[in-house]
């Protein structure tokens, strides 16, 4: 591999980081957003504060989501999976850490940790006590990340490939 292609590689690794991050966020923003009535106390916090507490949430959200696909590439020994045709057992991994991830939070941030309370509008997953939209949260807004980045990763791919001809 000559030092240019290693330079491209190295560039493209970047920017499909960038792009599972930063999609994840704003997918994740608006889904924070969204919950706010299902939290006890959002909905009477001022505008900014839901703001701050949802930015803060989104920013976590979207390092498990970098670091669902971080694991998912040391599982399949390929930083590009998402490009490729998936697997059933790529994405049972890629779902399966964000779900337990958020499982194990909620469990601790409802309970012992005291970040936040469900109001009484949300809906709850029985014998786990977890809210319903926390993990519906890591169904939805994966689906919808993988699609995404693929399209925008080769669409960025067949940029830089016009820019050098």
């Amino acid at each position: 591999m000559t030092l240019v292609s290693q330079s491209r590689r190295a560039a493209a690794s970047v920017m499909l980081a960038l792009m599972v991050w930063s999609v994840s966020f704003f997918l994740h923003f608006f889904w924070e957003m969204a919950q706010v009535p299902f939290f006890s106390d959002m909905p009477d916090a001022s505008h900014w504060e839901v703001i701050g507490l949802c930015t803060r949430a989104t920013v976590g959200d979207a390092n498990i989501a970098f670091g669902a696909y971080v694991l998912v590439a040391l599982f399949t020994k390929d930083w590009f999976w998402i490009t490729k045709p998936w697997r059933l057992s790529t994405l049972s991994v890629y779902f399966a850490i964000g779900l337990i991830v958020t499982i194990i939070f909620e469990y601790w941030a409802t309970g012992t940790g005291q970040r936040w309370n469900y109001s009484d509008l949300m809906p709850r997953i029985p014998l786990l006590g977890t809210g319903a939209l926390p993990l519906a949260q890591w169904v939805v807004i994966p689906v919808i990340l993988i699609y995404a980045v693929k399209w925008m990763f080769l669409g960025w791919l067949v940029s830089k490939r016009t820019e050098r001809e």
